[in-house]
Formats: C-alpha cells, structure tokens, sequence
C-alpha cells in the first residue's frame, strides 16, 4: 500500500484520498509525508478513543507501529524513487492507475490475512460502531472529509490546491471497486 501511495505522488495527478492531507501538509510544514502519515494515524487512533471510550479495546493499538512502519516505507519509498518524474500525461495516467492496483492488492492482503487495519479505516470503523452507520459511509464520508481539509488548508496556506487532483478522484473511484474484484479472485485460492 505504501507504493501505491509513492506511485500516486509522483503520478503529480493527486493522492489517494487518505493520503491527501499528509501529502499537501509535506508542503508547508517541510516534513515528509511518511512523518505526517504517522502524526495523522496518531491522531486518528486518539480519535478511535474518544469516540470508542471503554469499547476502545487493546489490539486497536496495534494500529500505531502498523502506522509507523507504513509512515517508514512510504517515505523509505519516495527515497528511492526520488528520481522520478513523469511529465508525460499518458504516462501519469498509467501511473495514478498502477498506484490504485498496488493500494488495492494491499489492501486485500490486509483483508484476506485479518491483519490489523491502518488508523484511517480504524477511525472509519470506530465511527461505524459508535453512531451505527454503514462503514461504507463512513469510509467514503472520512475519505471526502480528508480531500475537504487537504483542499482548503492547501488553498489558505499555499494559494494553490496541492494534492488534490483527478488522481485523487480516480484513486476514491476505483481503489474499492478494485479491491471486490481482487477478493472474489482470492476465494478461488483459499488462503
């Protein structure tokens, strides 16, 4: 999942919806985006804990050394492939749409070994649980509240939107539909 996040930044066509805002606060906080992925997942398991109080149970915080490493590979990731710069819109394209294939493989292997979920869906289910919404919604209404804060501080603070483009619009559009497709494929294996 972390490649899919590098991918989708150096498509330059928007991230993922979850990884807008740390994307566009690596602008102006002069941080990496592996670092704020990793502030932001601390928040969203802080959040988990307000919302979930004595439901918040033990193995939820095994979502902050998942984030942690997850943090660590995106910007080990950007380290390495810090070279690339695709200017050619075809090929940006092909990338944006490569980044969704990694993020969607990801996660289904997530799904598929019951692993523990990164704090952003950890938040999504948290919400879920507590005002018994679809988790459906919540991750699609998350996943829209994120692209909103991304937008507006990038705008407040940059003059400029930074982030948040037709990848990001891509990216929310294809990611799950991308991931039921992969697991009516990974029955077949039995896992």
């Amino acid at each position: 999942m972390a490649f899919g996040v590098v991918l989708s930044i150096h498509s330059a066509l928007g991230t993922s919806p979850i990884s807008s805002l740390p994307y566009t606060l690596s602008f102006i906080f002069n941080m990496s985006v592996g670092m704020l992925t990793i502030l932001m997942h601390i928040v969203m398991i802080l959040l988990q804990m307000l919302l979930l109080q004595k439901n918040f149970q033990w193995h939820q915080w095994l979502q902050l050394p998942v984030g942690l490493i997850f943090g660590l590979m995106i910007d080990a990731l950007m380290w390495l492939t810090q070279a690339w710069q695709i200017q050619i819109y075809s090929l940006q394209i092909a990338m944006c749409l490569l980044s969704c294939l990694f993020t969607a493989f990801g996660v289904c292997f997530v799904i598929q070994a019951n692993l523990v979920f990164l704090a952003g869906e950890g938040l999504y289910a948290a919400v879920s649980q507590r005002f018994k919404i679809s988790f459906g919604k919540c991750k699609t209404y998350g996943d829209l509240i994120l692209v909103f804060i991304a937008v507006i501080i990038s705008a407040w603070m940059l003059s400029e939107i930074v982030g948040v483009r037709e990848g990001t619009i891509i990216s929310a559009l294809l990611v799950g539909t991308m991931v039921k497709f992969l697991l009516e494929k990974f029955k077949r294996f039995h896992f």
